[in-house]
């Protein structure tokens, strides 16, 4: 009798051996399978397991079917954006061409018959023009970039050359306001693999936020970081708190003292865009009150 008992306990010891191990690899299986899913959301995939078991089949039935819902919201929403991007493009580009009529106007008008007054009346009118301007051509080009409709011509580009000719458009802007600008660069010129419009458009939205936001001093520098060429912006700053750095390059991102500036908070969100299509990089560091913001890029 006591032979008998002892086969079926371990008859059940086998049982319930083999339901652990083909529970466990049931386990392991949707484990991994979950981590495909979350290296690669986009591909239509599902859970599945290794042995039949049904409370793990029930379970991955739950699981899935939150899979399914999650994945039908990504494309909506993922849709919706497409869409309205898509609007804000068409929106900024229908604006631009009445407002790029308002200000050739405004050009055309003529000013000796104007007092002091009217005079004053219409540079203001004239500077909110262009700021309003400055701010569709923003939107504009965000649309594009993230629809990927922005189209580059990479080329062979000096960056050293690139940097004095466009630093140069800014020398009495800087000198009125009183900043220190040093560039540091090689003799030599240093060649990237780059498109010449985005590469002026980076420079000249760092310049314009040196501009805005430096405090008494703006350093501009080529140089190699990890062996590739490497584009330098340093300045001070009393503004920026760590913690802001790393929402720098974030759209709209614009700090609260800097609301009145009239600045759309796209400009580095822009630069970001434009050189990583490009091939490149960029990243913002702040230590002791100086913010470098660096820009690498691939050599030529």
């Amino acid at each position: 009798m006591e032979w008998i008992l002892a086969v079926v306990l371990g008859i059940m010891a086998c049982y319930y051996m083999v339901r652990f191990y083909r529970l466990k690899a049931n386990l392991k299986a949707a484990e991994d399978g979950l981590r495909e899913i979350e290296q690669n959301p986009g591909e239509n995939r599902i859970l599945l397991i290794s042995f039949p078991d049904k409370d793990a089949e029930r379970i991955l039935e739950a699981v899935n079917a939150y899979i399914l819902l999650t994945r039908k919201e990504r494309i909506f929403y993922r849709q919706r954006e497409k869409k309205l991007r898509a609007q804000i493009e068409n929106i900024s580009h229908d604006l631009r061409t009445p407002l790029t009529a308002i200000i050739g106007y405004l050009e055309l008008m003529d000013a000796d018959k104007w007092g002091r007054e009217e005079e004053e009346m219409m540079t203001a009118v004239k500077k909110k023009a262009r700021v309003l301007q400055s701010l569709l051509g923003n939107f504009y080009d965000l649309s594009r970039l993230e629809m990927n409709d922005y189209h580059f011509n990479l080329e062979k580009l000096d960056i050293v050359r690139l940097i004095r000719e466009t630093s140069l458009l800014f020398y009495r802007q800087f000198e009125e306001r009183g900043l220190s600008v040093e560039i540091s660069m090689e003799e030599e010129p240093v060649f990237i693999q780059a498109d010449v419009g985005a590469m002026e458009r980076i420079i000249h939205n760092m310049l314009q936020n040196a501009f805005r936001y430096a405090e008494s001093y703006l350093k501009i520098a080529v140089c190699r970081e990890n062996g590739k060429p490497a584009l330098l912006f340093e300045n001070d700053t009393t503004v920026l708190q760590e913690s802001e750095v790393e929402h720098l390059f974030e759209r709209f991102y614009v700090q609260e003292k800097s609301r009145t500036s009239q600045s759309s908070g796209l400009g580095l969100t822009i630069n970001k865009l434009l050189a990583e299509a490009m091939g490149g990089s960029v990243e913002a560091r702040l230590a002791a009150g100086r913010l470098l913001i660096v820009y690498r890029f691939e050599e030529a």
